[in-house]
């Protein structure tokens, strides 16, 4: 079902890659783990950069989290920190897609110029109703959807008639996200665009991902 907008966003990638731009990527809540999950590791891209705030973290507390998530706006300020390129691209994670925070703050990324991709569940969104003041869901103020599947309410096994289990939306933004991200990184690497971290627990590694870090230094304030 993802299979060409995914095509759609490596093509995009390369193309923005070679224009010295970089994909940032937010999320709250558990969705949180997804822009750590593919920040600067092991066989992960370069130009990757985290959008997350330790307020808007599980660590903050679920109460803490619970309602600065319904809160418009309180996201927006970490667009300012980075900078961000007019026309760049934003991956923006939620599984509900309802949230003020979530939705408020796609709505900034695009009155900034970026492209905005929603990484969501289609089926959970639309069995919901918005909690963004515009009555909108992130699906439907972004630029492209990457459909997470999956069950509304997120878990998958059943447990009872009337109780389940097993999340599926991290595991989701993990396969599809490195999935995208793979396929750019092949076609430049084909191109002669080095921009693949290699492991520092291996020979070399770190020697390795040194000329990659100075360049992704531009652009990363977690780099400098």
């Amino acid at each position: 079902v993802n299979q060409k907008v995914m095509t759609r966003l490596s093509s995009r990638i390369v193309d923005d890659v070679k224009k010295g731009r970089s994909l940032l990527v937010f999320g709250s809540g558990h969705s949180s783990l997804f822009p750590l999950e593919l920040y600067h590791r092991a066989g992960g891209a370069s130009f990757i950069i985290p959008l997350v705030a330790d307020y808007l973290m599980p660590q903050a507390g679920p109460p803490v989290v619970r309602t600065l998530e319904r809160t418009p706006g309180v996201a927006n300020i970490l667009l300012n920190r980075v900078e961000p390129k007019y026309g760049e691209m934003i991956w923006i994670v939620s599984q509900s897609g309802i949230n003020g925070a979530v939705v408020d703050f796609a709505l900034e990324a695009k009155r900034k110029g970026l492209f905005a991709v929603a990484f969501t569940s289609l089926v959970h969104s639309k069995a919901v109703k918005s909690r963004h003041p515009s009555g909108k869901k992130l699906f439907e103020v972004c630029d492209e959807v990457v459909d997470l599947g999956g069950r509304v309410g997120d878990a998958a096994v059943p447990l009872s008639k009337d109780l389940k289990a097993g999340p599926l939306s991290t595991l989701g933004c993990a396969m599809l996200g490195h999935s995208i991200i793979v396929a750019a990184l092949a076609e430049l690497e084909d191109q002669g665009v080095r921009c693949v971290y290699t492991s520092v627990n291996t020979p070399d590694g770190e020697f390795r991902n040194h000329e990659i870090e100075e360049r992704a230094k531009r652009r990363d304030p977690l780099l400098r």
